[in-house]
């Protein structure tokens, strides 16, 4: 029999999919396992050091939000062409979830009234043929998910477990679905299904062991049943059902050379870590006794000759004292993510004419605007070339009336070798870097509306995320706004779908200016074909068009009796957000 096979980029399976993720096959829906058993034959440490994607101030950022204490290292998902397989070949293994079925028993010579069942086959007419996995599934706010205890849903507390369930679907609503026990005659219908709150079986299919070895594959399930929430049902290919948690950082200038990537190689900085902690001491301007103290310890570390030279190379160019501080700035667990970001932009401030292997970034092309505008004038950097590293980090199960900050976050990683493992993607593509002309923020301060907004209590609309402590400042907001209207613009005159750009609001450490990055470097989209860079001597148009999308507002003709533009549009921000 010949198997069928669906792909899947690695781009998709971080930002959409990854595991605990339901996809809708061909065949039927299938969970993603996480990367162990998904990758079964691949899991294991040569196939993950050769797709590692190295990053070590985003792997510390991970492993500090995380309150872990072993390394986190980022796995490029291994591909077909990678491990120089055929494209049929399958890489990663699914499972069959959820496992309950409808026979519509419509073959010939065994039809029957629809029934419900657990298993591969239809245990009224022994086939599977004519069988689809239902729609329903059950989940809790902490993460666990399983199949819908149909035996509870339509007998409560009686013990009654016939082998299937007469399904009745004779309208589209959930109230004309009726659900029966063939053995007691007890009845229900969907929409009481829904009201019910389930006791959590403490699943995580995702984690549980194949029952064989193929794929994709059952498995036994494991319900310890200790956790304290309620399940509730909702339907597999709900958006809410799992959203994935994930975090995106540039690669900079500052970091994007020969001897910073050898100081991310895993044997190189754990053979410094080691080094550098020793009880013995080096004399810092003796170049050849730190070069032989080093050389040394890295080389027992099982440290390349080739990594070795350059080493050696930088510390006798640059000092000893420049060659540490930058590996200890690569391998800071004190940096903050803000402090990423801010690292970031202030990177792209200096980044125009010093071109690295992963960005390049011409100089600036000044957009003037009249000083009636409420867009004031602009620089615009093209950046022809950027890249990024995405980690999805773990994932939310929103479940109904589940609130994001009652949610708990289920981790992606895996253990392997002390080291903890997270799904990435690399993305290569364009942007536009914008900042103000004059480097500062419009005269908002004295503005009703700005006071208005510092005056508010806007702890209660505080999410729990990494952009806590700026993303309700009213500049910041001011420059999303801006933010999302130059999108729909560029978006106009580019061609590129909205949706397929990337944004990056950016407040300097003193907030006193900021900017915006527009970019897209996910593979499979609209980008990298110079759309973004191609618009840069031409971007009046876009800022005007801009304006135009700024000043229309949902709240007029009311807002539109305000004669200050600037004010409009503070007020605005207020009315949207609160």
């Amino acid at each position: 029999m010949v198997r069928e096979y669906q792909p899947i980029s690695r781009s998709q399976f971080v930002l959409t999919y990854g595991p605990g993720s339901i996809i809708e096959s061909k065949n039927g829906p299938r969970l993603i396992p996480k990367l162990y058993p998904g990758l079964g034959e691949f899991f294991n440490p040569s196939t993950f050091q050769r797709f590692e994607i190295l990053d070590v101030r985003l792997c510390k950022y991970i492993q500090k939000n995380s309150q872990v204490e072993d390394r986190c290292r980022i796995l490029s998902l291994p591909s077909n062409a990678g491990l120089e397989k055929q494209q049929n070949f399958r890489v990663y293994s699914t499972q069959i979830f959820p496992t309950w079925r409808i026979c519509y028993g419509r073959l010939e010579g065994r039809k029957h009234d629809p029934v419900l069942y657990n298993g591969p086959e239809c245990p009224v007419c022994k086939s599977g043929v004519d069988s689809g996995a239902v729609r329903f599934v059950a989940a809790c706010p902490d993460g666990h998910l399983d199949d819908v205890d149909w035996h509870y849903a339509v007998h409560k507390k009686r013990t009654c477990k016939p082998r299937y369930y007469l399904w009745n679907a004779s309208g589209s609503s959930l109230a004309n679905i009726e659900i029966t026990c063939p053995d007691c005659g007890a009845k229900t219908n969907m929409q009481e299904i829904y009201k019910l709150k389930f006791r959590c079986s403490g699943r995580f299919p995702e984690k549980e062991r194949p029952s064989s070895n193929t794929s994709p594959y059952y498995t036994s399930p494991l319900r310890p049943g200790n956790c304290s929430k309620d399940m509730r049902i909702t339907q597999r290919q709900s958006t809410s059902l799992r959203m994935s948690e994930t975090v995106t950082l540039l690669t900079i200038p500052k970091y994007d050379n020969t001897i910073s990537r050898i100081l991310q190689q895993n044997r190189v900085s754990s053979g410094l870590n080691m080094i550098l902690d020793a009880p013995i001491k080096f004399v810092e301007n003796d170049k050849e006794k730190f070069i032989k103290w080093i050389t040394t310890g890295l080389t027992k570390n099982g440290v390349s000759k080739e990594s070795l030279d350059i080493i050696i190379s930088e510390i006798q160019v640059a000092g000893i004292g420049k060659f540490l501080n930058l590996f200890k700035q690569l391998n800071s667990d004190e940096r903050s993510f803000l402090d990423l970001i801010y690292e970031e932009y202030e990177s792209l401030l200096s980044g125009a004419g010093r071109p690295t292997d992963n960005f390049v970034m011409d100089n600036c092309e000044p957009v003037l605007t009249l000083p009636e505008s409420i867009i004031p004038s602009l620089n615009v950097y093209p950046i022809r070339k950027i890249r990024t590293i995405t980690v999805q980090t773990g994932y939310r199960r929103m479940v109904a009336h589940a609130d994001k900050n009652d949610t708990k976050k289920v981790s992606t990683a895996v253990h392997l070798e002390q080291d903890f493992w997270y799904p990435g993607f690399e993305g290569f593509g364009e942007g536009l870097f914008i900042t103000f002309a004059e480097s500062q923020f419009p005269k908002i301060l004295d503005e009703t509306a700005y006071k208005n907004w510092k005056d508010h209590d806007k702890t209660k609309n505080q999410d729990k995320t990494d952009w806590a402590d700026i993303c309700t400042l009213p500049e910041f907001v001011w420059l999303h706004t801006l933010s999302h209207a130059l999108i729909r613009a560029v978006s106009e005159y580019t061609g590129y779908s909205a949706a397929s750009l990337r944004e990056r609001i950016y407040l300097s450490r003193d907030q006193k200016t900021g900017g915006i990055l527009i970019y897209n470097t996910t593979p499979g989209q609209d980008g990298g074909m110079g759309g973004l860079t191609g618009i840069a001597k031409t971007f009046s148009p876009v800022v005007k068009t801009a304006e135009e999308i700024i000043k229309i507002c949902s709240n007029d003709p009311l807002c539109c009796d305000q004669k200050n533009p600037l004010k409009i549009l503070m007020e605005r921000l207020v009315t949207a957000v609160y």
